[in-house]
């Protein structure tokens, strides 16, 4: 699969094929990662166009949490279930899998009164914030957000890196 083969069509097989081609595009989306040179805003390209429902995946009950086989059966994503797929996608790729991922539970300083929460995903220095598909770096998620709680993927889905 090249990276064109996703921009001819503006809703990937990913999120809006049936299930045997949701998970044929989820393992050629792993393989360009891992042959990509920018493999940050190719994810990005991608998990920007996930419809977004409303599940009961739950940051602070791991046993709401689906796999990433589940999250491509069931096709259903709040933010919460982007931050576990793009999680998932990164710790199955070679370029990825012994990185530290973590997700953080934040809210935006400029809301400080009405603290709506957003999740964001980190690994390499990248932070990726999974309601608008922006990449930050370290300084940029500083100064937008306040942390909450984090949650070490590999430590609480108990891989190894």
């Amino acid at each position: 699969m090249s990276y064109y083969t996703y921009n001819q069509s503006h809703k990937p097989k990913l999120f809006y094929g049936d299930y045997e081609e949701r998970l044929s595009d989820w393992h050629e989306l792993r393989q360009h990662i891992n042959t990509s040179s920018d493999p940050i805003d190719f994810i990005l390209e991608i998990f920007q166009q996930c419809p977004r429902t409303k599940t009961k995946s739950d940051i602070y009950k791991i046993d709401t949490w689906l796999d990433g086989w589940q999250l491509i059966e069931r096709n259903e994503y709040d933010l919460f279930d982007i931050c576990l797929l793009l999680c998932y996608t990164l710790i199955l790729t070679d370029n990825f899998k012994k990185e530290s991922i973590k997700i953080h539970s934040v809210y935006k300083k400029e809301f400080d009164n009405n603290q709506k929460f957003n999740y964001v995903v980190e690994f390499r220095k990248h932070f990726i914030d999974t309601h608008s598909m922006m990449k930050l770096n370290k300084l940029e998620f500083d100064n937008r957000y306040v942390l909450h709680y984090t949650t070490d993927i590999h430590k609480t889905i108990n891989i190894k890196n």
